[in-house]
């Protein structure tokens, strides 16, 4: 059962619920409750089918449109740069509404996104995961990469800021910049595996860490190799995907350049006419052009002309 709260309205609304999922969204707006119940109906689908069915255990849904409000239940954890928010251990997830957070991710992938944790952490039992197994899953889930992430990880590449995988377990005290680049590397992690391993090397991944094994006991149940060498696997594919070149005609600065290229032209173009008429000024200051053709001669008046 799932029950809506509109807060500053003191709505309460009761809805039927997959048997796999018990929440209750308390908004501030009764459109963004309804909306959120519909992106989780549909994540669970989602998830499911990737990491198995999720047991069912209590959770609490915030949408708030005071940053007050956010921090006393967010914690004092959360970075500025923070619009969402998964607490597994207190069953809570706490979102800054689309009021607050114009321009930013929009409500549905934060609520998928937010959602994905809580779903990973009931499915290993509440045991850690990586965090860059736990991130690169809620963007997964949510399907929130865009161009931005792309552009992120290539520029990575190319300055060398790339970020070993097990240092994303300090994302929330990265700035920005850097915290942009641990999720898009994380994603891209999480979706290598998928693509290397497939589901049922998820499945045991997921299992092995669940039990409460380590990571490497886990990657070598799963993959047959040690994390240290997954990060090595990754890190080729990573650098052997993004180059100067795919940075350019995967991003905006492909046509930032030809933009450049018009723009230049047309200046060079405007150059060249200026020191052509110069030249010509100079030309007509030596060759006068005020020719003496003389008098006409006056036709013979005799002469029969037809």
């Amino acid at each position: 059962m799932v029950r809506f709260a509109a807060v500053s309205a003191l709505l309460m609304i009761a809805w039927a619920a997959p048997a796999q999922a018990s929440y209750r969204i308390i908004a501030d707006i009764a459109a963004d409750a309804v909306y959120a119940d519909s992106v989780i109906r549909l994540t669970t689908g989602r998830l499911s089918n990737l990491i198995g069915p999720i047991p069912a255990d209590s959770l609490d849904v915030y949408i708030v449109t005071r940053i007050k409000a956010f921090d006393s239940l967010a914690g004092p954890s959360i970075p500025d740069w923070g619009a969402a928010v998964a607490i597994p251990g207190e069953y809570r997830i706490v979102i800054k509404s689309p009021l607050i957070l114009p321009g930013e991710k929009s409500l549905g992938e934060l609520v998928a996104h937010e959602f994905s944790h809580i779903a990973l952490a009931r499915a290993m039992h509440y045991r850690p995961a990586p965090r860059w197994l736990d991130e690169g899953l809620a963007m997964y889930a949510s399907a929130e990469w865009g161009w931005e992430d792309n552009l992120a990880m290539g520029w990575a590449v190319i300055s060398g800021n790339i970020i070993p995988l097990s240092e994303i377990e300090k994302l929330n005290r990265f700035q920005g910049d850097q915290a942009e680049v641990a999720y898009s590397q994380s994603y891209l992690a999480f979706t290598y595996f998928l693509d290397t391993y497939g589901r049922s090397g998820l499945a045991i991944l997921l299992y092995e860490l669940g039990s409460g094994h380590d990571l490497d006991y886990a990657f070598v149940a799963a993959t047959g190799s040690t994390a240290g060498t997954f990060e090595r696997e990754f890190s080729a594919f990573v650098h052997g995907r993004y180059n100067v070149i795919t940075l350019i005609f995967s991003s905006d600065i492909l046509w930032v350049l030809l933009a450049l290229m018009i723009v230049v032209g047309f200046i060079l173009n405007r150059l060249r006419r200026r020191k052509r008429l110069r030249e010509f000024d100079e030309y007509d200051k030596y060759h006068s052009t005020d020719f003496d053709y003389g008098e006409v001669e006056k036709p013979d008046e005799d002469k029969p002309w037809d």
